[in-house]
Formats: structure tokens, C-alpha cells, sequence
């Protein structure tokens, strides 16, 4: 019988790669979602604290995503992305794009936050 699993040398790498690629968006829309399901809720409660808790764990989540992708775009030297072939500019490239991804997903999460302070969840 073989092995069927492959051993891969970098798949801690790729995972953090994809990962700070990923996370940021994924953050963004799930609080797009969770948040506007919530505003019934807080309507009815005449509270936003729900609204402020999702935003801030949205906004925890996707700086996390920033951390790892900055993390890898520091272990494979940060340098901009050239077009160099191989991994290495793969990684560059997929780092730096989870670096600036992260700040874009970053700014809107902080724009939606901004509704639940200045509006009512009742209008």
C-alpha cells in the first residue's frame, strides 16, 4: 500500500500566503452580512452595540490576514514584485497583494463602521 499523502516542503508558506490573501475579504463580507442582518435586532434593542462588536472583530479579523501577508512578504524579502518567474516572485506577488488588499478591506469595514455611529439602526 502507498502513501497517499504528498509532502509538500513549503505548504506552511503557501497556507500564509493564501491566507493573508483571503482573510481580508472574507472579513469584509461577512460583515457586510452579519451586520446588516443584525440592524433588526439592534432596532429592536435600541442598542448598537452588536453592531460595533461585529465591526470591530471584521476589523480584527482582516488586520490579522494584513499581519500574515506583511509576515510573508518578510520572509521572502520585501521587495516589490518584478515579474521574476518561480516561487519566489509568486510569493512576492501574492504577499504584496495581501498587503494592499488588507489596507482596501481595511478602509471599508472602517466606512461601514462609520453608518453605525452617525444613523440610527431604526431608520
Amino acid at each position: 500500500m502507498t502513501d497517499p499523502s504528498t509532502s509538500i516542503p513549503d505548504a506552511r508558506h503557501i497556507r500564509m500566503l493564501w491566507g493573508g490573501l483571503l482573510l481580508p475579504p472574507a472579513a469584509f463580507l461577512a460583515n457586510l452580512e452579519i451586520a446588516y442582518a443584525l440592524v433588526p435586532v439592534a432596532c429592536a434593542a435600541r442598542n448598537t452595540l452588536l453592531l460595533h462588536l461585529v465591526n470591530a472583530a471584521s476589523l480584527a479579523v482582516a488586520l490579522a490576514g494584513g499581519l500574515i501577508a506583511w509576515r510573508s512578504w518578510n520572509t521572502v524579502g520585501r521587495s516589490w514584485p518584478d515579474g521574476e518567474a518561480g516561487p519566489i516572485g509568486r510569493s512576492r506577488f501574492l504577499a504584496a497583494m495581501g498587503v494592499l488588499l488588507t489596507a482596501q478591506c481595511a478602509l471599508v469595514i472602517v466606512a461601514q463602521w462609520t453608518a453605525v455611529f452617525l444613523l440610527d439602526p431604526c431608520q
